[in-house]
């Protein structure tokens, strides 16, 4: 009988797990080769059964900006503040906007969609929520060519870059993160809550519909003239990363303050730490109910 050397054999050390919220973070950090994995993952999912496959991401992603353009552009004339077409405002603000709508989406159906990988081996399942934001970077991406694409044609027919070579541009990555880690902030709770309840994504479409209208993404901030509506606005962390995306791309004024601005900022910091900690007390029971 041969028994395998001491050295491949090694040592087993079990711990308790550790359940403080950033104890889970490292954890995730130690897993991170998995990121990959479920990004991919989730960037096939989209489409892979539909003939059309790609073309319809880009149609679903375009084609409702330029309906939106032509009614509250055209139709009800809403006027942006200095020289910009409402074509590149709106864009600014949708841009930011899909990215958090289309990340909160698939993040909350992220457990659900790999219920059957959760159930057979263990991994941190923290990491579902943040490598399904793969598709709505792809969105993003899209957003970001159809941007630039309209200021070369604005260039052409009034003779301006709305959208110049500026310092100001590296605050755009800074409103894209922001619209990141809120939909993460969020998304941590309805992930866990859409594993028990299957129609808590149908609420989350009304609600986040409802937001889009506390949010200065169809119209300027300076628009709102009832103080209650502008107080709702006020509260939306969302608001910080359309006024700083537009200010970076087109050189849109920003209509909040400094203190308004650092409060939506602090707010999605404890609403992601809590979001972390209920997903981490959760997402087991939540396992169960898949």
């Amino acid at each position: 009988m041969s028994y395998a050397p001491e050295s491949v054999v090694g040592e087993w050390t079990i711990e308790p797990r550790q359940e403080s919220v950033f104890a889970r973070l490292a954890e995730v950090w130690q897993y991170r080769h998995l990121l990959g994995y479920f990004s991919t993952r989730a960037l096939q999912s989209m489409y892979q059964r539909s003939s059309l496959g790609w073309i319809w991401m880009i149609v679903r992603v375009t084609a409702p900006i330029g309906l939106t353009s032509i009614i509250f552009g055209g139709v009800l004339a809403v006027d942006p503040p200095g020289t910009t077409p409402y074509f590149l405002f709106l864009l600014c603000g949708q841009a930011i906007w899909i990215l958090f709508d289309r990340s909160l989406q698939f993040i909350t159906r992220s457990m659900e969609r790999n219920r059957r990988l959760i159930s057979k081996i263990y991994f941190p399942r923290l990491i579902l929520p943040i490598s399904t934001l793969s598709p709505a970077l792809l969105f993003l991406a899209i957003l970001t060519l159809v941007l630039f694409g309209s200021d070369v044609y604005f260039r052409h027919r009034d003779g301006i870059w709305y959208i110049p070579l500026h310092p100001r541009l590296l605050l755009a990555p800074v409103a894209v993160l922001i619209s990141l880690f809120f939909a993460l902030a969020v998304g941590f709770f309805t992930s866990v809550l859409q594993a028990r309840y299957r129609d808590i994504r149908f609420g989350l479409r009304y609600t986040v519909g409802f937001l889009l209208y506390a949010t200065t993404v169809l119209y300027p901030l300076s628009h709102i003239k009832y103080p209650l509506v502008r107080w709702m606005v006020y509260l939306n962390p969302m608001e910080s990363a359309i006024e700083l995306f537009r200010f970076s791309t087109v050189g849109a004024p920003l209509e909040i303050s400094d203190a308004t601005l650092a409060g939506q900022l602090a707010a999605i910091v404890v609403v992601g730490l809590s979001g972390v900690w209920f997903f981490n007390r959760e997402e087991a029971a939540s396992v169960d109910k898949l």
